[in-house]
């Protein structure tokens, strides 16, 4: 398990009592599971034959980012929300407990999915086309489902989306300013909301995954899997285009392939154009903003991941900018 100054180490004899409590059985195995970085996940097998995917998040009092607070309600609601309105294949939530009066976190149970990561697949030419056309097909109905108001579902809603985006870029310049640094990127970041304003306003009000990385789509007998919703939000579905190939750190118009499949799907197509250009740089800066500050609570200073998290922003931002 990938080591972060947020994840809770719990014990057997937590997991044991967590499991028999929610009527799942006598727990026979734990094993870690997983490389997320934030919460801290583990497999466990009851009676020798059941297995369930436990998720813990961070303790209370743990610094993490403002939007980070309580995320895990958001990633609960998502799996709901799937599963309500989609055919998606996610995992099947079986308990949750917030009440942190047997594992001092909240945490939740649910189906372990069989497969592995794309991250961790050498795969075939034939089987990364199908995987891209699934993972496209599977945007396309996440962005069918409809909000009512802009932002993370944990936390204050907007009317529009240039309001949220305001709101979520400020909370993490704030929090940057409290952990004792400063970021000149983020401010010229919140100055190219204000520029976009009017574009913003038209963004229509979408589930957004945000996180659609490999690492977050299992692979098992030709399907993928969806899991680690936790950091969707309500807002422009053209941000779910960064974890697409060639990456985060390339504008949206090196993506037609994608946008052409996806088309191909989606009832409210995406079209190569300056507006749309735009809205996605401007999704681009605010990942670059959140891997930018979260290093500063997940990491040392010596860790590769916070000189990654360093590198990956910079680079972001640039592309961006030039954009905007």
């Amino acid at each position: 398990m990938v080591k972060s100054k947020t994840k809770y180490e719990a014990t057997q004899d937590e997991i044991k009592v967590l499991f028999l409590h929610h009527g799942l059985g006598n727990v026979t195995g734990v094993s870690p599971l997983g490389n997320g970085e934030f919460n801290a996940a583990y497999e466990v097998t009851c009676n020798d034959k059941d297995h369930y995917a436990l998720k813990i998040a961070p303790p209370e009092g743990m610094k993490v980012l403002s939007y980070e607070k309580n995320m895990m309600e958001s990633e609960v609601f998502w799996y709901s929300t799937m599963h309500e309105n989609t055919d998606i294949l996610c995992p099947k939530v079986y308990a949750v407990d917030f009440t942190k009066k047997i594992i001092g976190c909240n945490c939740f149970i649910m189906q372990m999915m069989q497969g592995k990561p794309l991250s961790e697949l050498n795969l075939s030419e034939d089987e990364y086309d199908s995987v891209l056309k699934q993972k496209l097909s599977v945007l396309s109905k996440i962005h069918r489902i409809k909000g009512t108001g802009f932002g993370y579902r944990h936390r204050e809603q907007y009317a529009t989306w240039d309001e949220a985006l305001m709101s979520m870029a400020n909370s993490i310049i704030s929090d940057c300013r409290a952990l004792g640094y400063q970021t000149p990127y983020g401010e010229r970041f919140v100055r190219c909301i204000d520029k976009h304003r009017e574009i913003l306003k038209r963004v229509p009000c979408r589930m957004v995954n945000f996180d659609l990385w490999d690492s977050n789509v299992l692979f098992n007998e030709g399907r993928i899997c969806l899991i680690d919703p936790e950091r969707g939000f309500w807002g422009d579905p053209i941000g779910d285009f960064i974890t697409l190939a060639p990456g985060q750190k390339s504008p949206l118009s090196e993506k037609q392939d994608a946008l052409e499949i996806y088309n191909s799907f989606a009832e409210e197509k995406i079209v190569l154009s300056e507006e749309t250009g735009i809205r996605f740089a401007l999704m681009v800066c605010y990942l670059a903003l959140i891997e930018e500050v979260e290093k500063y609570v997940r990491y040392e200073p010596d860790n590769p991941n916070y000189v990654r998290n360093t590198i990956d922003a910079t680079d972001m931002y640039e592309m961006a900018f030039e954009i905007l």
